[in-house]
Order: structure tokens, then sequence, then C-alpha cells
């Protein structure tokens, strides 16, 4: 997931039907003698009251208490709050750094989970969503629901319009930006304040040019000073000195600023992943997302491998994983009812709430929702995605938290001009050979 607190919360009619025939499968539970109350930590919690609702209507000796935080403020209240007993019983996770920091604060799910789901309940998750929130060969959290970066989303209706394509290179990218601004649209929209689509761009770069190359990099076993790493890092310049990526986006934020420009009109393509396609390909989520737009919404909004930088090469694979994870807390009293909510959440009919709001689950046999899309033909692009998620090319969430800033920075001085794609490089090895892995 990005590290932003913004996916929209896109939860659709469609998870009220599932859960309606779940339920008639389900064995009545027995009422316990007292209530168990659980504290439930997130910043990013799809159809949270839906959760809730069904998961105490299932549970009814258990009660639920959600606290939402926005990202920042959630990794400063989170060390605190788990390291006493004031805090969370069940806490959200993301990928990457979060798990090496609040993992060792978790307990290990693969014994309790073996009880109620069987022995064979890993093989249910997608294999990276559960490989990314292991600690130590620890299963530390289990996924919610999985997402992937390595796409552009575009506007159907403006390329029509000017009988433009989507590109599959930058060859034939500058030429369509060439069009679109003659007509006074932008091309590209980046907010290229925000390191971490800055790096979402420069690892689809990458991997187009050298497919995994950069994960040998990421762990310390070959040179970010390579061949193929300086192709990428001067693919990242020519984005801005082309006039693909337009002039200001350094100032800009991905949210709300780029994405508002695209969604306004006001640019053809927009570089996300996965967990754009609720907002932008729904119906509901769509409605939802025009409370923050102030111009109308009309665009009919598919994806595409972002371009491969090379002229003729090949568009990057999906990159990603687990958007985010649910973990217990080694502090929590009530581990049992916290196991529960978990279990619920990741591998119970939780799953079907993430399908039915547009999201790509973390079970296998669970099939993202299409029935409320805007055009039929945003039902192939949904599920063409998810089944790029089960072949990604490699991680999103850089692990090492030190490694990932300095990365950040460096692309953030290329994109202003005030860095050249060598010396960024440079700076990047140069914290790469600092890295404890």
């Amino acid at each position: 997931m990005r590290r932003t607190s913004k996916t929209p919360a896109a939860l659709l009619a469609a998870a009220a039907l599932v859960l309606t025939a779940l339920a008639g499968c389900s064995a009545s539970p027995s009422q316990p003698s007292e209530t168990v109350s659980l504290t439930w930590w997130g910043w990013n919690s799809v159809g949270k009251d839906q959760v809730i609702h069904e998961f105490e209507t299932q549970n009814p000796g258990i009660k639920v208490t959600y606290k939402n935080f926005d990202y920042t403020n959630y990794l400063t209240a989170l060390r605190p709050g788990l390291s006493s007993s004031d805090g969370p019983d069940v806490f959200q996770l993301q990928p990457g750094d979060l798990v090496g920091t609040f993992g060792p604060l978790a307990v290990p799910v693969d014994t309790h989970i073996a009880k109620d789901a069987g022995s064979d309940w890993a093989s249910k998750f997608n294999q990276a969503g559960l490989d990314q929130l292991k600690l130590n060969g620890k299963q530390v959290a289990l996924p919610s629901y999985m997402s992937a970066a390595g796409l552009v989303y575009y506007n159907k209706t403006i390329l029509d319009k000017y009988g433009l394509s989507v590109p599959k290179d930058f060859s034939e990218w500058k030429k369509v930006c060439q069009v679109l601004r003659a007509n006074n649209v932008g091309c590209l929209a980046q907010g290229a304040k925000d390191a971490w689509v800055n790096t979402d761009v420069f690892l689809s770069l990458i991997n187009s040019i050298a497919p995994g190359k950069v994960y040998e990099a990421i762990s310390g076993k070959t040179s970010w000073t390579g061949v193929s790493f300086k192709q990428a890092m001067d693919a990242w310049s020519e984005l801005f000195t082309s006039g693909i990526i337009a002039p200001g986006a350094t100032a800009a934020s991905e949210y709300p600023d780029a994405q508002t420009t695209f969604l306004g009109n006001k640019a053809a393509f927009i570089a996300l992943g996965t967990w754009n396609t609720p907002a932008t390909m729904t119906k509901t989520g769509q409605a939802q997302i025009q409370d923050t737009v102030t111009a109308k919404i009309d665009g009919l909004f598919r994806s595409a491998p972002f371009p491969a930088p090379i002229a003729g090469g090949t568009p990057t694979q999906l990159f990603g994983g687990p958007d985010n994870g649910y973990s217990v807390s080694a502090k929590s009293q009530k581990q049992d009812a916290a196991f529960k909510l978990l279990e619920f959440l990741t591998v119970g009919d939780g799953q079907n709430i993430q399908a039915a709001a547009g999201n790509i689950p973390a079970i296998k046999s669970i099939k993202v929702s299409t029935s409320d899309v805007i055009d039929p033909s945003q039902v192939a692009d949904i599920e063409g995605q998810q089944a790029g998620v089960s072949q990604l090319v490699g991680l999103r969430q850089i692990p090492y938290s030190d490694l990932s800033a300095v990365i950040g920075r460096a692309l953030s001085g290329v994109a202003a001009g005030t860095t050249s794609p060598a010396d960024a490089l440079t700076q990047i090895q140069t914290a790469s050979d600092k890295t404890k892995r």
C-alpha cells in the first residue's frame, strides 16, 4: 500500500448479499456468560462498520471498538500502545519496515490459526501476502487484501477524444503527451513531492529494464550503480525533462493534488496501483470520491502496465504484496477473542467484504467483485489485475527504512534537477552499503 491514509473506502452493496448467503452456512455460536471487549487499531480498514457488525453477529459475546488514525499518527501511537496494557488487541501492520519495527510486539499466528482454519491454512492465501508479513520465519500478521503497483490509470474518454492510444513505451508516450499539451491537457499527473509514488515509478522503470534485479540490489547482492540502474534513473529524469510529467510536479502531492488533476480531466494519466480501482472503476467508489473533487468526474477510467522506458521494451509486471495485514498484540489479555477477529478479517467473511469493495482478496479462491463497474469494459481490466497479483515480479515496500528514505531523497533530487542520475545512484549505493540486513 502507498504510504498514505487516502485509500478510498468503497464498500459495495454486494457485501450484504455475499454475507447473507454465508450466514446460512455458519454454525450458530453459543452465548458466552460475559462479554469480551476488544480494541482494534488501524488507519485503513475497508468496510470496518460492516466487519464489526457481521463479526459481532457471529460472535455475540465479543464487542469490538475500532480506533482510526491518520497514518503518521498511527506510527507515533503504535509503539507506546503495544508496550502497554492500554493499547490495541488487534492492530494493522504494513509490509516493509513496519514488520521489522512492530512484528516483535505481535503474537505469531501459525499455531493458533492452524487450530481454527486447518493445517493447510497457508495454502489458502496468496503466498506473497504471507511472505511479506513474516519476521525471522514467523508469521506475525495475516494479510487483509492484496495490492500492486506498476500501473498507469488513464482517462479513456480523453484519449478517444484526440484519437490517441495507450502508449507501450516512452517513445510512444512522448508523442501522446505532445498532442495532449497542444490541447491544454496534462499528460502524467505526478505528486513528485511524495517519495512513495516516486519510488513506485522507479520500481516500474527498473522492473521493465531488468525484471527483478532491483531486489538483488535491495538485499545487497548487486550494485545500484550498474548499467540497468543507470538506464532506469536516466528514464526517471527523462519523465520530467521530456514533458511527460508537467512542470511543478515536485511541489505537488499525489493525494490530493495529482489525483484531483487526474479525476478532474486535467491530465490523462496517473501512476497508481490496484488500490485505485475501487475509486475509479466502481459506481460506489466514484460517487464517494466525487466529494473530494470540485469538477464533475465524467471520464471512463482504465489501467495499463506502466510504459517501458526503452523503445520496444516490455512494460513492467506488477509488483507488490499485501496492502496491509493484521496482528494480535503480545500485550493483549484477550488473545483468544482477538484471534477470532483476526481470522474473521483475514481468512473469514472479512475477505468477502474486501472483494465486494473492489479490493483483491488475500484468499486465492475469492474473486474480486465486478458487479458495480461503471462500464462493462472495466471487468476484464479488474480481472487482469487480480491475475497479475498472482504473478508479481517482486515486492513494493522496501524493508529497510533508512535505505528507503535515501532512495526517496535521491529520486526527489533528480526530479528537481538538483541531483544528476549518476550522483543519485551513488547516494543510494552508499546507503545500501551501510544497511544492516
